[in-house]
C-alpha cells in the first residue's frame, strides 16, 4: 500500500477507536488494572462481561497504545490509559464515554445534510436540538458535563493566570457550568467575589465544587437563562458558550451581556491560519454537526463582539487551546 493510501486508511479507520475506548471507559477497566495487570478472563469475571469479547476490545486498544499486554497476556496501564481512570488529575474517562455515546456519534452519518444546508445534523436525527435532548436525558447530560470539565480542566489555571481578575470586585461567570473556572479565578483574586449563572439543574454540582474549594461564602449561585438576563457585575466571564451557537445567537447572547455595562472576558478556542493540525479545526465541525455552532478565527470573534456593541481591547493566548478576548461596551 502506498504511503498516501496508508495515511488515508489510517484516517478512515480512525472511526473504530472512540467506541472501543468508550466502552472500556464505561466499564472502568483502567480502575480495575490500576494496581496490577490482569488477564481478560479475570477482568471479565470482575466486570460481568464476555471474556473473549473483552479481550478483543482490549487487544485493539493496546494496538494504539491505550493499555498494554504483557508476555502472559495480562493487560495493564500505559500513560494514556492512566487518563481513563476515575478521579486522577486530567482524567478523560468521561470524555471517552461521551464520544462513544450515540447522540454524539450517529449525527455524523448525516453530515452531508449539514454540508448541504448548514443545519446541524443532530436536529435531523433526533427532531430537536442537542440542548433539548440533554434536558430530557439527565444521565447523558451528566456525562456531557463531566466530559467538558475533564477535557477543559487542565486549561483552567492557565486561563485564570492570563488576566488580572483582581481588578474586579464582582465577576459574573455566564453559563459557568460546574464552576471550575470561577474557582481558579477566585483563587488568583482573593478579594474578588463571584456569581455563577447557570441552569437550575447544574447548580447543585457547582455548589459542591465551591464547597470543596472552601469558597461557598464568596460566590452567589443564580439560576437563569443567559439569553434573557445576566446579574449585575464588574466583569462578565463567558467561556466556551458562544461557540455553541451560530453568529446571530452568539451576538444575541453578547448583547444581553452588554446590558451589564461592564467588560466581557470571552474565553474561546481561536482557529489558527494555515494547514497545520489544531484541535479547533475539528471541534468546529463537531459544533456545526451537533449544535449548529462554530469555532472561529480571532478576526471572526472580534467581529462578533463588535456587532454586539463591544470594542475588542486585546486578545491574550492562555495556552495551546484557549485565548481570552477582553472587550468593553462601546
Amino acid at each position: 500500500m502506498s504511503e498516501p493510501a496508508e495515511q488515508l486508511m489510517g484516517f478512515l479507520t480512525g472511526k473504530w477507536v472512540p467506541p472501543v475506548l468508550g466502552v472500556l471507559a464505561e466499564l472502568g477497566v483502567a480502575d480495575e488494572v490500576a494496581e496490577k495487570p490482569l488477564a481478560a478472563d479475570e477482568l471479565a469475571e470482575r466486570l460481568g462481561v464476555h471474556a473473549t469479547a473483552l479481550y478483543r476490545v482490549l487487544r485493539a486498544a493496546a494496538s494504539v497504545g491505550v493499555f498494554a499486554a504483557d508476555d502472559e497476556g495480562r493487560f495493564g496501564l500505559t500513560p494514556t490509559a492512566e487518563l481513563l481512570r476515575t478521579g486522577v488529575p486530567g482524567s478523560l474517562r468521561s470524555a471517552a464515554m461521551m464520544f462513544g455515546l450515540e447522540p454524539f456519534w450517529s449525527p455524523y452519518a448525516r453530515i452531508a445534510h449539514t454540508v448541504r444546508t448548514g443545519e446541524p445534523a443532530f436536529d435531523q436525527v433526533y427532531g430537536h436540538s442537542i440542548y433539548q435532548y440533554l434536558q430530557e436525558n439527565p444521565s447523558t447530560a451528566e456525562t456531557f458535563g463531566a466530559a467538558a470539565a475533564g477535557f477543559h480542566g487542565e486549561s483552567m489555571a492557565a486561563i485564570a493566570a492570563a488576566h488580572d481578575f483582581s481588578a474586579y470586585e464582582r465577576i459574573v461567570d455566564v453559563g459557568g457550568g460546574s464552576g471550575a473556572l470561577l474557582v481558579e479565578v477566585l483563587r488568583t483574586a482573593p478579594a474578588t467575589r463571584g456569581v455563577l449563572l447557570e441552569l437550575e439543574s447544574v447548580l447543585p454540582t457547582a455548589e459542591q465544587a465551591f464547597r470543596e474549594a472552601g469558597m461557598l461564602d464568596r460566590v452567589e449561585l443564580v439560576a437563569g437563562d443567559f439569553f434573557a438576563e445576566v446579574p449585575a457585575g464588574d466583569a462578565y466571564l463567558v467561556k466556551s458558550n458562544l461557540h455553541n451557537f451560530d453568529d446571530q445567537q452568539a451576538i444575541d447572547l453578547l448583547r444581553v451581556v452588554r446590558r451589564g455595562q461592564a467588560p466581557a472576558l470571552i474565553v474561546e478556542t481561536m482557529i489558527p491560519a494555515g494547514n497545520e493540525p489544531h484541535y479547533s479545526k475539528f471541534d468546529d465541525v463537531e459544533m456545526m454537526v451537533i449544535a449548529g455552532g462554530a469555532d472561529r478565527t480571532e478576526a471572526e470573534w472580534i467581529a462578533l463582539t463588535t456587532a454586539a456593541g463591544f470594542e475588542a481591547r486585546r486578545v491574550v493566548s492562555c495556552n495551546d487551546r484557549f485565548s481570552l478576548l477582553e472587550a468593553i461596551p462601546t
